[in-house]
C-alpha cells in the first residue's frame, strides 16, 4: 500500500498524471447565464487557466490572445457549479473592454453576483456571503462619486 501511494506521489511530481481539464463545465454555466439574460458576445473564447488566481470574488481574467478576447477562468472557480457561475457573472460586467479591472469595475461585478446570482442558479450561501463581504470592502474604497450607481452594502440583504 505504501509503495502504491509513494508511486502515485512520484508520478504526480514527475508530471506523468495529467490533471483533468475542467473546461467542459464552462458551456453549462454559460447556458445558465444566457437563460437569465447574461449572454457573452460570440467572439469571446473561454478556457481554464492554471495561472489565473482568484482575487476576492473575481476568479476570471480577460485578455486578448491572438487578437481574440479570451476569458481565463481560475482553477478555484471550478470547485462547484455555483462558483463557476459566480466567476462568469462577475466578469460579465467588465468583459467588453480588455483592461485591468478597477475597484469600481470589481465592485460592479460583485454587486452583479449579489443582485442576479440567485437568478442564474447561484445557491451556495458561502459564495454569496463572501461576495457580499468583498463588495463591502470594494465599496468602502471608492470615492463618493464612484459609488453613485452602486447601493450601499448596508442596504443589501446579507445572504
Amino acid at each position: 500500500m505504501r509503495r502504491l501511494a509513494a508511486g502515485a506521489v512520484l508520478a504526480l511530481a514527475a508530471g506523468c498524471l495529467t490533471p483533468v481539464d475542467p473546461s467542459p463545465a464552462i458551456p453549462h454555466a454559460l447556458r445558465d447565464l444566457s437563460a437569465a439574460g447574461f449572454e457573452f458576445q460570440a467572439d469571446v473564447h473561454f478556457r481554464a487557466d492554471p495561472y489565473v488566481s482568484c482575487q476576492g470574488a473575481a476568479c476570471a481574467d480577460l485578455v486578448v490572445l491572438k487578437q481574440r478576447r479570451t476569458i481565463l477562468v481560475a482553477q478555484d472557480a471550478f470547485r462547484s457549479d455555483d462558483a463557476l457561475r459566480a466567476a462568469l457573472l462577475e466578469i460579465w460586467e467588465r468583459y467588453r473592454e480588455p483592461r485591468r479591472g478597477s475597484n469600481r469595475d470589481l465592485a460592479r461585478g460583485a454587486w452583479r453576483v449579489l443582485h442576479d446570482g440567485p437568478r442564474v442558479g447561484i445557491r451556495d450561501k458561502s459564495i454569496l456571503r463572501f461576495t457580499h463581504h468583498t463588495y463591502r470592502q470594494l465599496w468602502d474604497q471608492l470615492e463618493p462619486a464612484e459609488r453613485r450607481d452602486l447601493p450601499n452594502p448596508d442596504t443589501v440583504p446579507f445572504p
